[in-house]
């Protein structure tokens, strides 16, 4: 993944979490409901985009796998 990806991916989670943390720290009743709305999306933001990288690079990497194996067997050391 681009590294300008990544950080926009995590950056928003966390702008997210943060702005929930600062909205429930309102003390009202409303901000607590959007501040619990806020820190789940970016908590789960970032969870997902997580595991997506996980994929990615299990894809990746089953990839060069079958690369090799249709070569065949590489020259004895």
């Amino acid at each position: 993944m681009p590294k300008r990806r990544r950080i926009l991916a995590y950056g928003g989670a966390a702008v997210l979490t943060l702005a929930g943390f600062g909205s429930a720290a309102l003390g009202t009743l409303a901000g607590q409901v959007i501040g619990i709305a806020l820190v789940s999306a970016g908590l789960g933001g970032a969870l997902l985009y997580a595991f997506y990288e996980v994929g990615v690079s299990e894809d990746r990497d089953r990839a060069e796998e079958e690369r090799r194996r249709r070569r065949g067997p590489g020259p004895s050391r």
